[in-house]
């Protein structure tokens, strides 16, 4: 994989720090012609999530991005190369510079200007992947003190700390050796999430289920852990994390590993078709109307299978045509807003959403422009209203959080400590969210 250049942008598309891995000709036409073509590209969508990962831009280069909340990381590729492997790296340096520096956003990006240069430095060269595993890059990248980063702010140098952390050669390079804490816990969270589409009859015509393992540790020592599932045999496409043995996964189902100090994903997975349980946490149906130049979308929703459980952060999105003006708006629970840009939408939100709430419903109301339509035998031309599909709103967007409930059943059956003799306190969560959840009117 060969990278030409890293961006990280604002929602603006200004860019907050770059990165390079190209001649000096290939730099200035990444700054220059492609990056604001590429945010030229951002703002031709409602809403910047909607648009595609992987977008052709000019100058024969392609523009690979993900959007984390205020930041767009973008990747400008010019050679052949997989465009997932771009995306695992931009997700990689997200999660390495939230482990740094904690909640990112333009401010702490320029706060921490030479941690993340080094960082960059460090998880890529000659625009090739290394690593993006933090309890590698702590071995190489000092983590940034309140003193220095107060010195780097008025003198704009980086002085690093007084003494380099040692590089860890051992045959676990993803933990140093002589790791000690007060108290020994170790935490699992199982987050899955849901990919559907549901038509307009209220049939799901295609789900798909994902999920991560990730893991907060902190252990004395060099503590060996056998985590193990209820059914790890309707997990597939399992990818681990170095720190795992794979043969022990292949040979009894368990997962066994040393693992890194601090925060990491343990496994991501995909779950067998076959065992897809192919159940809804929520449903949002739909009515729509039409009347003259009027256009009106009823909109409801309630709680599916997910164990009796709340269904919290609750957002339904829906665009709307073009032609859409006069919005209004009636909202019985939670609250919403209406963006005007390009493209309108009605964005509906949600705190929480229990089993038998009956009240949660929203309807909106539009209206759509004429079109003249010429009427060559009165000679005159006559108003009449748009009657196409596409003056009405086609789909709704859904997202949701399910704390405590696992879509696919799987389970943490035990975790048990080896090596070390102290007590271990541990726990577990697991939480279901929507992924690509879209509702068809």
């Amino acid at each position: 994989m060969t990278v030409d250049s890293l961006f990280i942008l604002n929602t603006s598309g200004t860019p907050v720090i770059q990165k390079h891995w190209c001649d000096d000709v290939s730099i200035q036409r990444a700054s220059l012609v492609v990056v604001p073509a590429f945010t030229k590209y951002l703002r031709s969508f409602a809403a910047m999530h909607d648009a595609e990962p992987v977008w052709s831009a000019p100058l024969d280069t392609v523009c690979i991005h993900i959007q984390r909340k205020e930041l767009v990381y973008l990747g400008i590729v010019s050679q052949e190369i997989p465009p997932l492997e771009v995306l695992e790296l931009l997700e990689g340096v997200d999660q390495a510079l939230t482990e740094y520096i904690g909640l990112l956003s333009e401010v702490t990006i320029k706060e921490n200007f030479t941690t993340v240069y080094q960082l960059l430095s460090e998880m890529v060269d000659s625009g090739c992947a290394v690593t993006t595993d933090t309890s590698v890059l702590r071995g190489l990248v000092p983590v940034p003190s309140l003193v220095n980063r107060v010195i780097e702010n008025v003198s704009g140098i980086g002085i690093g700390t007084e003494k380099r952390p040692d590089v860890n050669t051992s045959s676990t390079p993803w933990r140093a050796q002589g790791i000690r804490h007060t108290n020994n816990e170790f935490f699992v969270d199982v987050v899955e999430k849901i990919d559907a589409i549901v038509n307009s009859n209220g049939s799901v015509v295609s789900y798909d289920v994902s999920g991560d393992i990730g893991c907060k540790s902190r252990l004395s020592g060099m503590p060996d852990l056998l985590l193990a599932l209820n059914q790890p045999e309707v997990m597939d496409d399992v990818a681990f994390h170095p720190c795992v043995r794979i043969n022990k996964w292949e040979n009894e189902g368990v997962i066994g590993f040393v693992p890194p100090d601090g925060q990491f994903k343990l496994a991501s997975f995909h779950v067998a078709t076959d065992a897809s349980p192919r159940t809804l946490p929520i449903y949002v149906h739909a009515t729509t109307t039409r009347q003259d130049l009027a256009r009106t979308i009823e909109l409801s929703a309630e709680v599916g299978q997910c164990g009796g459980r709340p269904i919290e952060k609750v957002q339904v999105r829906v665009p709307l045509p073009a032609q859409a003006y006069n919005i209004r708006v009636q909202c019985k629970a939670g609250t919403y807003t209406v963006s005007n840009g390009r493209t309108s939408q009605v964005e509906w939100s949600m705190k929480t959403l229990k089993a038998g709430d009956r009240s949660s419903r929203l309807v909106i109301q539009y209206f759509v422009r004429q079109s003249a339509v010429t009427n060559a035998a009165a000679g005159n031309s006559s108003p009449q209203a748009v009657s196409s599909d596409q003056d009405m709103a086609q789909e709704a967007f859904v997202d949701f959080e399910v704390a405590g409930y696992s879509v696919s059943s799987i389970k943490v059956d035990s975790l048990k400590l080896m090596r070390e003799s102290y007590k271990l306190f541990k726990g577990v969560r697991y939480i279901t969210k929507a992924g690509s959840f879209q509702v068809r009117f």
